[in-house]
Parts: structure tokens; C-alpha cells; sequence
């Protein structure tokens, strides 16, 4: 890995000076070319795109410049995206169990293990029941692999296998079908810890436009120890661990991929140096079914286009940092959808989180039938998550630990989430400035549609949260776009609607909840101060006056703690007075002289006015040891 390819950008900034990405929205291009992908870091172009009516707010205390340590320029050469090669002008190697054949002169031969000494183009097929190709070249060297219908089972260890190189670029041919495949089981043949059906030691990228089915029930299915990248190409994974992972990152460009993984389906995790271990998605199509996260990296996530199906997690996104401008992504996960926190090792926070491959039920390698994990088999890492997190977020910030350096910023795109835990969960920051965010919250109490540890505010898109009232939490003072709160008395069913109506009757936003809920976040651009709406929430109706930006800023009744935001309750909310009590409430029971409910234990006897034992002695007071009860009287 050459780290100079990487910029780290925006590092630590201290609270206070943190610059909101609200002041400018997200320019993302994330056209490919022959030479790269150009695109424009998020947060950082100077047109801002805020709605007319919103305050122009450049700086806002506690909220996160979209930081990012990724420069999508440098991620993808002219020859990861190209993906060619000439046929005529490539060594030829043809496997076969009755004897592998080549006319390289950097190709040996030893039974049915074909290693490639130098650096050159080749072009594979044929099939072997019990082999493997390894890569072992100059440092300096570069490797192309055209696989032109492949069929490799390994039994014991990599189907392909880069021990040394610059570089290994395996291309798919057209219209090639190639299977990689491992046996079962990983033994050791040097000191690699050879634990993929493609292991590489060095940078690995994958393009062409062939298919390729990889199968590995002993672990991961692709495996780089550095870099890596894939441009183009059909991929079919079934992994019993990780389905693809790179450990300085991964890089997509495009493709179509279907992964099934008994852990995480896409995983970055380098844990000896800080800045790197994230993903990088520009486009594709995405199937994943994973046992524990749909897309997993230390550092940070960064989805700019693509359609994104994670159709079983436990938690679908979660990285540091999780920036998305583009793309469409549908998340259903029996924890977390989006998770923001901080396990790299540098990290200051208290807070101690438990790692990427918590104990989760495996699922079953090949079956997709199942779309939400057993909550109950989660039971345990979840508990023990939250017990390590100090409980869960609080409300606007302060329950339990947080991440200064976590932060979760939407600029545009596409996103779904169906979650039994948090929705959008971040240890830090949550900034929506574009795109669309849709969550269907957890069904129980303990958990928010949105939850965050620090600040969160919106300035632009739409977003249409719901959830439980118990763990319910607004968009921040912060925010320069109208975001509205409302709790409701009863539970709303599964497939109600949810509608924001202005004054005149006019539909500005519509969505379908998935499962019941009494809270509901609803925030678009054309929510205006000094306007008034209804929100339905299946057949409740709550009228809402904005008196300011943010209405409903915790939990409670018909939007909750106010604060001075919004005001009061809501219109139509019943109001009591005196004795009252709501319809069908009984009369509170009547105790006199001593009596007590029944089945209340008589309380200890004492002997003049003494104390019950281990009751303290009450401390002196100053006015001549008279209590103020005694002074009045």
C-alpha cells in the first residue's frame, strides 16, 4: 500500500470550531472515465442550494464539515477501470487435473499448483479439482490474470493465491463463467495466514465484465491485505466469515454483486494505522445477506451512487465516519441501519465498544429467505454492546458517552432503512443536507428512529423517521430547515401512512410506515416559520404551528419537552384541568389514618421516634437545630 495515494483531510477539530456541512450542499460527480472518477468532496462546493426561506447559517457550533479521509481521484488507474487486454499477446496457461499445461517461461508447473514467476499477462483456463495458482513476483511487478472460464477447487487452501507483487489485476473475460472455490478447510503452507478462496498480499484489483462465483464455507470469500479495487464484473460470494474484504480499503467503481456472508458481507479494518480501513462505493448493484453488517469499515464509509439492498444484517451500515450523496440503498437490520462510532485505536472517547465480529447466530450460508434476523439470536452482543456503551444516547447529546469524531452526513441520494434497533445511529454527529431518508424504526421502546450522541441538524432534503415516542429525538437548534416531532397517545398500525399537509390541504410529503409506531420526525424544505400543518399519522390528525425551526425537540405527548421550540401542546392534544382525568382512567384509591393498598408489609417498628436500622443520623442544622417546618410553627 503506497500511503501517499491517500489524503487525510479534515482530521480532529475541536468542538466548537466544527463547520456545518449545512453552509454548502454536496457537489458529487461520480462520472468514470478512462483516466478516474473526479469527485468533488462532499461539503465542499460554494453553491449552497439552501431554500429561500431558511437563515443562511455558515457556522454552526457542534455540528461536522462532511469530513472525509477519502480523495476519489486517487483511487482507481486508467488500467483498474479499463480492464482490457490482448488476448495474442498473452502467456497462456490451461489447467487440467491430467496435467497443467503453459508456453510462459515465468510459469512452473508442480502437479496441480501453477506458480507464476513474472511479471506479464495471462490468460487461464480449464479446470483443476484440487489446485491452485499462486502469484510470487518481483515487488515491482504487476500481474494480469485473465480468467476465460475457470473452474478451481482448492481443498485446503486459496484457489488463487498472491504471495508477492506491485500489483495483481484479475480481469473476467466476456461472457466467461469462472468458480473459485475452497474445500473446507485453511492448512498452513508458509507464513501466510491464507484464509480466502482469492488470499492477495498486495494490491488486488478485479475488472472486466465476465462473472465470478466464489464459494469458501471455511472463511472469507476474497481476501487483500492491502488494497482493494473492483471496476467492473458479476460476483456471486458465499463466505462462511467475511465475503470481501481490504484491509487498507475497498474501492467500486462497478458491478453487480451478490454476496452472502456469515459476518460481514464488505469489510475494511486496518488496525495499524488510523487513516486507513474504509469503503469507497461509486455505483453498482448490491445484494447482501450478512450475519453481522451489511458494510463494515473502522474508518469510513462513502457511498456516492450505486443501488445499495442490504436484505439481512445486524447492523446495515457502520463505520466513523458514513458519508452518502448518492445511490439508492435499503437497509433492513436487526440492530443499528446506519451506526456511526468510533473503534479505531487512536480513539479518546470512554466509550468501549465491542469489536467488528461480535458473536451474532450465523445464518445459513446459501439461504436469502429469511429477510430480518432472529432478534433474539442477537440478544447477547447487543446487550453486551450497550452494556460497554454506557447506555444509549441521549436526548440532543449527554446520556452516556459520545464520539467526537463519529459523524454521519446525508448530501443526497436514496435511503431506507428497516430497523429493530436505532435507525440512524450516530456516537457524534447526524447532518442531513439533501437526498431522502426514509427509517422504519425499532418496533420495542428501547431504541429511536433517530439517535445521536452530540448534534444533530438538517438544512435541506427530505426525511420521514418513525418509531417509538420512549427513546424519540428531533433534529438540533442548529438546523436551517423546518423539522417537525410529533408523538401520538396510541400505536399506529404497520402499513399506515404518514403525511405532511401545509394549510391549504397541499400533500408535501408521503410515506408508508412498515411497522407500527407512536413517534414520527418529518422534515422537508418547504416546512416554513409562521406556518401551520397537519401531520396524519394513519387516522390521527395533529395540527402544528411553527414558531420556530425545530418543533418537538425530545420524547413525550404530541412532540414532547418543546423547550420553547414549537411551543406548547399541540392543537387538537386534550387538555385537563383540576381532577380530570382521560376517558376510561379510574378513580385513584383513598387511603386514611394509616391504612395502606393491600399487600403492603407493615413498616418496621421503632422505639421513640428512633430511626430504622442503617437510616442515617440527619445532619445539624444551622438555626439552632430546628427544622423550617418547626421555625413556622
Amino acid at each position: 500500500m503506497k500511503k501517499k495515494r491517500f489524503q487525510v483531510m479534515a482530521a480532529v477539530l475541536m468542538y466548537s470550531m466544527f463547520v456545518t456541512a449545512c453552509g454548502s450542499q454536496a457537489n458529487q460527480n461520480t462520472d468514470i472515465n478512462a483516466a478516474a472518477i473526479e469527485t468533488e468532496n462532499a461539503g465542499m462546493s460554494s453553491e449552497t442550494g439552501s431554500p429561500a426561506n431558511k437563515n443562511d447559517t455558515s457556522v454552526i457550533s457542534g455540528a461536522a464539515d462532511n469530513e472525509t479521509i477519502i480523495d476519489p481521484s486517487k483511487l482507481f488507474s486508467d488500467r483498474d477501470l479499463s480492464g482490457e487486454y490482448d488476448a495474442a499477446k498473452c502467456d497462456s496457461i490451461t489447467l487440467s487435473d491430467k496435467g497443467c499445461t503453459t508456453d510462459s517461461q515465468n510459469v512452473t508447473i508442480d502437479g496441480s499448483t501453477v506458480t507464476i514467476t513474472g511479471e506479464g499477462d495471462y490468460f487461464v483456463s480449464g479446470t483443476l479439482s484440487d489446485g491452485m495458482i499462486i502469484v510470487d513476483v518481483d515487488k515491482s511487478e504487476k500481474v494480469q490474470l485473465v480468467l476465460g472460464g475457470v473452474n478451481i477447487t482448492s481443498k485446503s487452501s486459496a484457489a488463487i493465491y498472491v504471495k508477492k507483487a506491485d500489483k495483481v489485476f484479475v480481469t473476467l473475460a466476456e461472457g466467461t463463467e469462472n468458480t473459485l472455490e475452497n474445500g473446507g478447510t485453511f492448512a498452513a503452507i508458509d507464513d501466510n495466514n491464507i484464509d480466502a478462496a482469492i488470499f492477495s498480499k498486495d494490491d488486488l484489483t478485479l475488472n472486466g465484465t465476465g462473472t465470478l462465483i466464489i464459494d469458501s464455507p471455511a472463511d472469507h470469500g476474497i481476501v487483500s491485505k492491502n488494497e482493494l479495487v473492483v471496476t467492473n464484473g458479476n460476483y456471486k460470494i458465499t463466505a462462511a466469515s467475511h465475503g470481501m474484504t481490504g484491509k487498507d480499503n475497498i474501492a467500486i467503481a462497478d458491478g453487480s454483486f451478490a454476496i452472502t456472508a456469515g459476518k460481514d458481507a464488505i469489510q475494511s479494518q486496518n488496525d495499524d494505522d488510523d487513516t486507513l480501513g474504509f469503503v469507497y462505493i461509486a455505483g453498482g448493484n448490491f445484494l447482501l445477506n450478512a450475519g453481522s453488517d451489511g458494510v463494515n469499515a473502522i474508518n469510513e464509509i462513502n457511498i456516492a451512487g450505486g443501488t445499495i439492498t442490504v436484505e439481512q444484517s445486524y447492523e446495515g451500515l457502520e463505520a466513523r465516519l458514513i458519508n452518502i450523496s448518492g445511490g439508492e440503498i435499503d437497509i433492513t437490520s436487526s440492530d443499528d441501519g446506519l451506526n456511526a462510532t468510533d473503534k479505531r485505536s487512536s480513539a479518546t472517547s470512554s466509550e468501549a465498544v465491542l469489536s467488528a465480529d461480535a458473536p451474532v447466530e450465523k445464518m445459513s450460508d446459501k439461504s436469502t429467505a429469511d429477510k430480518t434476523l432472529d432478534s433474539s439470536s442477537d440478544i447477547s452482543a447487543d446487550e453486551r454492546r450497550k452494556d460497554f456503551q454506557g447506555g444509549r444516547g441521549g436526548f440532543g447529546g449527554g446520556m452516556g458517552d459520545t464520539q467526537s469524531d463519529a459523524n454521519i452526513h446525508i448530501s443526497g441520494g436514496i435511503v431506507r432503512i428497516n430497523a429493530e434497533g436505532d435507525g440512524v445511529d450516530s456516537n457524534g454527529y447526524l447532518t442531513v443536507s439533501g437526498g431522502e431518508l426514509y427509517v422504519a424504526g425499532s418496533s420495542g421502546g428501547g431504541d429511536g428512529a433517530l439517535d445521536y450522541g452530540i448534534d444533530a441538524v438538517i438544512c435541506g432534503g427530505i426525511v420521514v423517521a418513525s418509531g417509538q415516542s420512549g427513546m424519540a429525538q428531533n433534529f438540533g437548534s442548529g438546523s436551517t430547515q423546518g423539522t417537525i416531532l410529533v408523538n401520538t397517545q396510541q400505536q399506529n398500525a404497520a402499513g399506515s401512512d404518514i403525511v405532511l399537509l401545509d394549510s391549504d390541504g397541499r400533500e408535501l410529503v408521503a410515506w408508508t410506515a412498515e411497522k407500527g409506531y407512536n413517534s414520527v420526525v418529518v422534515s422537508c424544505p418547504e416546512i416554513e416559520i409562521g406556518r401551520s400543518y397537519t401531520v396524519k399519522t394513519g387516522d390521527t390528525e395533529t395540527e402544528v404551528a411553527m414558531d420556530s425551526l425545530v418543533y418537538g425537540d425530545s420524547f413525550g405527548f404530541g412532540g414532547g419537552r418543546h423547550g420553547g421550540q414549537g411551543g406548547g401542546r399541540p392543537e387538537g392534544a386534550p387538555d385537563f384541568h383540576n381532577d380530570e382525568r382521560p376517558e376510561g382512567m379510574q378513580q385513584p384509591p383513598e387511603f386514611g389514618n394509616g391504612e395502606r393498598p393491600e399487600g403492603m408489609p407493615e413498616p418496621p417498628a421503632t422505639e421513640d421516634g428512633g430511626r430504622p436500622e442503617g437510616m442515617p443520623k440527619p445532619s445539624a442544622l444551622e438555626d439552632g437545630g430546628k427544622s423550617e417546618e418547626a421555625v413556622e410553627q
